[in-house]
Order: C-alpha cells, then sequence, then structure tokens
C-alpha cells in the first residue's frame, strides 16, 4: 500500500470516528434533554393533578369533562382510576393508547417512566390513582430528524475533508516523489541530478529531508568524481611510470645484447660500461623517487615535531654548495626559525628545488633561498637567475613526469622533483607554487 492511500485512509478513519462520536453524542444528548423537559413538563402537571385530586374523592359523580377542567390539563393523557372502580380515560391533542397506561404502569414509583410508547408519571391520592402522560413519537421523531441531518452533514464534511485531504497529501507528498525521482536517476548514473527545494525547506521535515538528500547526492558525486579523478592518476602515473623506466630498461637490454653477442670492440666496452651505469642509475632514481610517492600516497606525513627551518634551509644550501661550488648560493632569514614537521621530509623539499636549479640552469647561475616568517605562517622561496617559467608551464610544474620545455631543461630527469615537493608541503598543511623563475612554499606556524 503506498503511503499516500494509507495517509487518506487513516485520514478518513479518524474522520469517520470523530463525526460519529460527535453524532451520537449530539443526537444522546438532544435526546436526554428533551426527554428531561417531557419529565419536568409531566412532574409539574402531575403535581397539578395530585393537588386537585380531593375533588375525585369528595364528589365520585365527577365526569371526565369536569376532571379535564378540574386537572387543567389539555395536552396530555390522562386516566383516573377511583378504587376498585373503572378507570377513566381523558386525552387532548393525542390518540389514546389501545390499552390503559395503568395497566401495565408501576403504579408504586413516582418516577417518570416509559409506558407502551409513553412518558408518564403515576400519582396517588388515598383511592384515587392518577396518571399524566405524554407520547414519545414526537421526541422520537424529533431525535430521528437529528440523527439524519447530523449523518447527512457527516457525510458531506466526510466527503470535503477527504477531497482537502487528498490535494493536501498530493501537495505535501510532491518533494518525496521528486526524492524518488532523483534516486532513479542517479542510479541511472545522473550524478548531477538533485531534488527541488520547496519555499522554506528548513522549516519543514520533507524540506529538511530534501535538503539532506542533495547534501548526501553532493557528497556521493563529488566521492564519486574524487575516485574517478584517482584511479585516472593511478592510471596516468602507471603510464608514465612505463614509459619512463622503458628507456632506460631498453638501453641496458641494447647494450647487454651487444656486450654478448661481442659486436662491442673490447676498446669500447669502458664507454659502453659508463652507459650502463648512467642507465641504471637514471632508472634508480626513478625507482625511488617513484616509490617515495607511492609512500607519501599510501600513508602521508604523520611525524610532528620541533624543526629549526632556518638551520634546516642553510644546511641544504651547504651541501648544494659541496655538490657545486662554482654556484652562487646565498640564503636570507632569521638566526632560527621553529616549525612542527617531519625534520626529513623538508630536508627532501629542499634538496629537491636546489636540484630543480642545478638542472634547468646553466653552471654559475645565482640562486636566492629567502625564509620569510609571517603571522600566518612561514614562507620559504627558492628564486634562480633563470629564464623562469610562464604561467601555462608554471600551472603544471608539480605535475607527475612533467618537464620544462628544452629552453627551460639543460639536463634531463624523470619529473618527480616538484611533485614530491607538492605533495610534503600538502602533507604538512601548506601550499607550494611557481612565479617565474621563484618557487615557494609555505607551512602553518
Amino acid at each position: 500500500m503506498t503511503l499516500r492511500r494509507s495517509l487518506l485512509l487513516a485520514v478518513a478513519g479518524l474522520t469517520t470516528a470523530a463525526l460519529l462520536a460527535v453524532s451520537v453524542t449530539a443526537v444522546l444528548a438532544m435526546r436526554a434533554y428533551l426527554l428531561r423537559q417531557t419529565d419536568d413538563q409531566l412532574a409539574g402537571a402531575a403535581r397539578l393533578g395530585q393537588s386537585r385530586a380531593a375533588l375525585l374523592v369528595v364528589d365520585p359523580s365527577v365526569r371526565g369533562e369536569t376532571v379535564r377542567e378540574v386537572i387543567s390539563v389539555t395536552e396530555y393523557v390522562i386516566e383516573i382510576r377511583r378504587g376498585d372502580s373503572g378507570t377513566v380515560r381523558i386525552v387532548a391533542g393525542a390518540p389514546l393508547p389501545p390499552r390503559p397506561l395503568l395497566e401495565t404502569a408501576r403504579l408504586d414509583d413516582p418516577d417518570p417512566q416509559d409506558v407502551n410508547g409513553y412518558r408518564a408519571v403515576v400519582v396517588r391520592h388515598e383511592n384515587v390513582t392518577l396518571l399524566v402522560a405524554l407520547p414519545l413519537k414526537p421526541l422520537d421523531d424529533t431525535v430521528r430528524q437529528l440523527a439524519l441531518v447530523a449523518g447527512l452533514a457527516s457525510l458531506g464534511v466526510l466527503a470535503l475533508l477527504m477531497l482537502l485531504a487528498r490535494l493536501l497529501v498530493t501537495r505535501r507528498l510532491r518533494p518525496l516523489n521528486a526524492i524518488a525521482a532523483a534516486a532513479t536517476d542517479l542510479a541511472d548514473g545522473q550524478l548531477d541530478r538533485r531534488v527541488p527545494e520547496p519555499a522554506g525547506a528548513s522549516r519543514t521535515e520533507v524540506g529538511r529531508l530534501t535538503l539532506a538528500i542533495n547534501g548526501m547526492l553532493a557528497r556521493i558525486q563529488a566521492a564519486l568524481a574524487a575516485r574517478a579523478r584517482s584511479e585516472q592518476r593511478m592510471r596516468d602515473f602507471v603510464a608514465d611510470a612505463s614509459h619512463e623506466l622503458r628507456t632506460p630498461v631498453t638501453s641496458i637490454q641494447g647494450y647487454l645484447q651487444l656486450i654478448r653477442t661481442g659486436v662491442i670492440d673490447l676498446r669500447e666496452r669502458p664507454d659502453v660500461l659508463r652507459r650502463l651505469e648512467e642507465e641504471s642509475s637514471r632508472m634508480g632514481s626513478l625507482v625511488t623517487s617513484l616509490l617515495y610517492l607511492a609512500r607519501l600516497d599510501a600513508s602521508p606525513v604523520t611525524a610532528r615535531a620541533p624543526v629549526d627551518l632556518a638551520a634546516l634551509v642553510r644546511d641544504a644550501v651547504a651541501d648544494a654548495q659541496a655538490v657545486e661550488p662554482d654556484r652562487p648560493l646565498s640564503v636570507v632569514g632569521p638566526a632560527e626559525l621553529t616549525v612542527t614537521g617531519d625534520a626529513d621530509s623538508l630536508r627532501q623539499v629542499m634538496a629537491n628545488l636546489l636540484s630543480n636549479v642545478r638542472a634547468h640552469t646553466p653552471p654559475g647561475t645565482a640562486a636566492l633561498v629567502r625564509v620569510v616568517a609571517g603571522e600566518s605562517g612561514v614562507r620559504v622561496e627558492v628564486t634562480d637567475e633563470g629564464p623562469g617559467l610562464d604561467a601555462d608551464a608554471a600551472a603544471h610544474a608539480f605535475d607527475r613526469f612533467w618537464r620544462a620545455d628544452t629552453a627551460r631543461s639543460a639536463a634531463g630527469g624523470a619529473g618527480l622533483g616538484l611533485a614530491i615537493v607538492a605533495e610534503v608541503v600538502h602533507a604538512h598543511g601548506g601550499e607550494a607554487g611557481i612565479a617565474g623563475s621563484t618557487v615557494w612554499f609555505t607551512l602553518p606556524g
């Protein structure tokens, strides 16, 4: 059973029960009210008849017409019994019952009672018994008329309420239908599908459900998009790694085959061995970088300890000068600057940046390393006097296996140095970028 039908049936059942209870209560209350009025009238007539019943005792020859005048009632059925004699029956405005009511009435009960379709009161004075009664048919007709009117009105109210309930339920359930349609479209692959948000959505239950559903769909879409990007990144990474490793592997295989077949002269073997060593070193460096990136992807840097960044930068510059003494390198920054991070990873970042300067600028090109402490964190800049990168190249400089053009590059590389820099800096909660010939990164304070 659908929710709409369940709600309509529930509304119909509750409304019917409420209308039935109201109608029955109204009919019963009306009957009790009319019966109470009838009893009051009968009690008043009985008291009047009892006060004047002495005339019947004093003068037994009084006739019915005289009794009517004495009792002074014209709307009641009156029955009088004097001792064991017959019953005198007087009626005014109502038909006489088929048999005397005194024959079946409770003569010793002074309270109003129902007798053969009449409401009667019996009073006694010495040897005279007086019964005053009113027919119940007018009262019952009034009650039946009220019940009929209440029933018809209840049916009309029920029909109107069901129509309004149907319209209201249809309107209120419209967002649920939209949610169901959105879920169906989402299952069919429409990840950008959203549920229309009704006005004042935060103030109604269905509106809040709509907001929650839209938020969930947005998160699902973002998660699926992130998963797709991750899978695509992995495929690109594997393809690029395969491409990069294929060249040194092919070279090593080719030289080894030449040596095995004796094609290369013995006098040329030292040069071949040098080339084999260079290719194997290049492949080893590439594999090392790939493993380092794989570890960063699997478990980002989690070690956190106070690190003197100023001292770490000065040590990295000193190491670079030891590798290339002819290159002017200088450091500008405070004598001591402590940050929280992983010392080995930050040392790798500085080594990659300075190695990038050596690889992409002519020998002897000066470079400056600047360490600046700010309110929000620390900024480290490595600036060389080379040609730098334009905006388009800078946008891809931190991509894996990306290389600058031949005008920028003086030596080949795997294109993973700046990618490692970006991963380590992001793992520390910082940012990295390039502006012209300056490579910079920031770390939180």
